[in-house]
């Protein structure tokens, strides 16, 4: 039995209960739907979207743009599951295509602007929607529908999360997630970003499911390690056992036995140390951290991953670095790997798994053409494999290995990175669509991108390189097996490694999120109940007291003209109170709906300043797009212009202490100046790599050296309000404009004669400073002699012979 609806195709999606019943609960409130993978996530989204479109909903009757032109947002995590929602609703939806938009960052910002205006449903990664709206090229006004596919993702300042807090009072919701985790902290912080009202789960325990759902087989297959390379694993852990001691011994651990969370952990703790020793401890802490990475890729990875990670360690410039490479026992583990033969037992169990399963598939294939004289479809005899690996390096590897013995396999794995290796996501897509369509590609090779949702139907089998800990991703990569007749999820594990604690780790968290899973559903729509009660009672009496105060402003208006009128406070209050009473009662539900609540208040919002906002600022963006018409250029200088004269650079404490490690501060600071009133905004006081002491020497030598006034917030919502005044001081209550100024601030006298002085060696502006000082001219500077420079202070007999020899030697070509 299909689906009936005007806005669906006729036959083209099968009509299941379940289904059904989760979308009647999404049609009537905000939804988060948990749907395992293979079990129509996107039958959900599709049948939500027709009914959203078709309904006149009496909670929209306020609103008169969602009346007049509907729209529907899809949000999901990457492009090639953007494409697969795009396709998926060509299919189902009876909407004409050119209604059906994708969008991605290749759209001029003018034209999606445009497109924006004329779509009708939009489909596009959150990071293109949080751009668009921070410039205010989308009006989400508009919108009566958001959906969230892979709504896991909506926490922290994940764009999700941003996308969200603009959509949830304004429009409906739907979340779709096959795997939220087993921590219900977590989901409900998702619901919270959401707007969640309800929550719908199913798995494959329920009565309603289980028809639809495909046994995948789940089969471990162990692997040993040849003493070789058990050896070389001996020799590293002495190294980081060393390292280990001393941090023992130093009291920053207890005990040796530490695991990955914990080492990663150690900076943090050691900075807290008062002396100096400190900075050598956090030297000692990251080559522990090293060699611990070091490890798990030889155990589980293999010799090459290792090789290639040991070359990524030698052309690094850090003491820690540097110390590894240099150690005895890593530089014999390196020797014996490039001079023995032996691979890692995975690779040679891996092209036994393969070429089994190809010929099991095969093997199906013969018996159904033997046993139908008929002809059929070879696409519909299912022969492909995904294999997923955790490095591009191995995925690399495997697919060199299995197209060498005669397996056409094929990479699939992120967007370009430091190294420039990756894929762009057109090539992404077109690796999708040749492994779907094409009977002589065999198998995908995949880092984690293809995790999630990615739709290839004719899937049976699974193969792990190696196991992963998160239940999550565990989940995700199985369900790929879970789309055909049920299949097959082969795991490599590495006897006595990691990987057995990786493989354990995520059964166990997968079995706790079922228990969890199966009263998850009233647990958390009985706290969402309570939460959102509490809610509507603060906004119901906002939202009185709001038009209280509107009819009050209104009534005062009208009684200020009324001059002598005796009765004018008695009429003020009784006609207040018969029309708050007529536009409340038309109000409340929509308030109570939580849609209604902040319509009048946007529809006298004004953005009276401007702000040029620099392109790679676009987080704190969040906190100002609402205030502000934002304005986003690659800037040379700063990160935002308030006027024709006020320049702001923002930086973290973390970018703060990078910036004077590397002396990009004081440049930046220099190029500041071509503004008549720089200033410099720090974000935040967690310095976990210098001391006090340097901190504040560096404040006091901006504002006094450079004359630039420093300004200290907590955190980016506070940046953003000092932001908001300033634009508005500048603008609003002086008048001024605001332009990027592109050519060089002419220098005054004593400009240009500290910059002759600052090209000396080892000069800086506080040395430049004090030379000029001592000496008057720059022509006592030339004539004076070393004796005489060392008398100015900061300066040795170093830097003085340096200037000299700058000054007097001769030029030769």
């Amino acid at each position: 039995m299909n689906i009936t609806h005007p806005l669906i195709k006729p036959n083209t999606m099968e009509a299941r209960i379940y289904q059904q019943t989760m979308v009647a609960n999404a049609l009537r409130k905000n939804t988060l739907c948990v749907l395992g993978t293979g079990l129509g996530k996107t039958a959900i989204a599709t049948l939500t979207i027709a009914g959203i479109l078709s309904k006149n909903n009496n909670k929209y009757k306020n609103t008169k743009s969602k009346i007049l032109n509907k729209k529907v947002l899809i949000i999901a995590p990457s492009r090639p599951l953007v494409e697969q929602h795009y396709n998926s609703l060509k299919t189902f939806l009876n909407i004409p295509e050119d209604k059906i938009i994708v969008l991605t960052g290749k759209i001029a910002p003018a034209k999606r602007q445009k497109i924006w205006e004329e779509g009708k449903i939009f489909i596009a990664t959150p990071q293109i929607v949080e751009n668009d709206i921070v410039a205010n090229r989308v009006n989400t006004d508009d919108f009566a529908l958001l959906i969230a596919d892979e709504a896991h993702h909506t926490t922290g300042n994940h764009s999700y999360s941003f996308v969200a807090s603009v959509f949830r009072n304004k429009s409906h919701i739907l979340g779709l997630t096959a795997s939220p985790g087993s921590n219900i902290e977590k989901i409900l912080e998702v619901c919270k970003n959401l707007g969640i009202e309800h929550v719908e789960i199913r798995t494959i325990d329920d009565i309603d499911v289980k028809e639809y759902v495909q046994t995948v087989k789940l089969r471990p297959i162990k692997v040993e390690l040849p003493k070789e390379f058990a050896e070389c694993i001996n020799l590293l852990k002495q190294a980081q056992m060393e390292r280990l001691k001393i941090l023992r011994d130093h009291k920053i651990i207890y005990s040796t036995n530490v695991n990955k969370t914990e080492l990663l952990q150690l900076q943090k703790r050691i900075m807290v140390i008062e002396d100096n020793s400190k900075y050598e401890l956090i030297k000692i802490a990251s080559e522990a951290i090293k060699l611990d990475y070091a490890i798990e890729t030889l155990e589980c990875q293999g010799k090459e991953a290792f090789l290639n990670y040991y070359e990524r360690l030698s052309s690094q410039d850090t003491k820690s670095a540097k110390a590894i490479i240099k150690d005895s026992k890593v530089l014999k583990v390196a020797y014996t790997l490039r001079t023995t033969e032996l691979e890692h037992p995975k690779t040679e169990k891996l092209l036994e798994v393969v070429n089994d399963v190809l010929n099991k598939e095969e093997g199906k294939k013969e018996k159904k053409n033997t046993n139908n004289t008929n002809n059929i479809d070879d696409n519909n005899i299912n022969n492909k494999t995904i294999i997923f690996a955790q490095y591009r390096d191995t995925v690399e590897k495997i697919v060199n290995l299995l197209n060498s013995n005669g397996i056409q396999a094929i990479p699939f794995v992120g967007q370009s990175n430091k190294d420039g290796k990756g894929m762009s996501q057109k090539k992404q897509i077109e690796a999708v669509e040749k492994f779907k369509n094409d009977p002589n590609v065999n198998v995908l090779v995949s880092t984690s991108v293809s995790e999630e949702g990615i739709d290839i139907m004719s899937v049976n089998f699974v193969i792990f390189y190696e196991p992963v800990p998160s239940e999550i991703r565990f989940i995700q990569r199985r369900g790929r097996a879970s789309r055909g007749e049920g299949g097959e999820c082969i795991v490599l594990i590495t006897k006595d490694s990691r990987d057995e604690g990786y493989y354990w780790s995520a059964l166990n968290k997968e079995r706790k999120m079922k228990r969890i899973l199966k009263d998850m559903q009233k647990i958390l729509n009985e706290k969402l109940n309570e939460e959102n009660a509490h809610k509507y009672i603060i906004e119901d009496k906002n939202t009185i007291d709001y038009h209280i105060n509107k009819e009050n402003n209104k009534m005062a208006e009208k009684e200020n003209n009324k001059i002598g009128d005796t009765n004018g406070k008695i009429s003020i209050e009784e006609d207040c109170k018969n029309n708050v009473k007529k536009e409340i009662k038309e109000n409340i539900k929509g308030i109570i709906e939580n849609k209604n609540n902040n319509v009048l208040l946007n529809k006298c919002s004004t953005k009276p300043v401007k702000i040029i906002v620099d392109s790679r600022e676009k987080i704190i963006s969040r906190y100002i797009y609402d205030k502000a018409d934002l304005e986003f250029k690659a800037l040379d200088n700063g990160d935002f212009i308030l006027s024709d004269r006020v320049i702001v650079e923002r930086k973290t404490a973390e970018d703060l202490e990078s910036s004077i490690i590397d002396k990009r501060l004081f440049k930046q600071l220099k190029d500041l100046k071509k503004y008549e009133r720089p200033i410099l905004i720090v974000e935040g006081n967690d310095y976990f790599r210098l001391s006090e002491k340097i901190i504040n020497g560096t404040m006091v030598s901006i504002m006094l050296d450079f004359n630039i006034p420093v300004i200290f917030t907590k955190d980016m919502e506070e940046t953003a309000n000092i932001l908001i005044k300033m634009a508005e001081r500048e603008q609003l209550r002086d008048k001024r404009t605001i332009s990027i100024r592109t050519g060089k601030k002419p220098m005054s006298l004593k400009e240009r004669q500290r910059f002759i002085v600052e090209s000396f060696p080892d000069i800086g502006a506080l040395m430049a400073e004090n030379l000029l000082i001592k000496f008057g001219t720059i022509e006592n500077i030339v004539k004076a002699s070393v004796e005489e420079l060392r008398e100015v202070e900061g300066i040795g007999e170093i830097t003085a012979k340096k200037i000299k020899s700058v000054l007097t030697e001769k030029y030769e070509k």
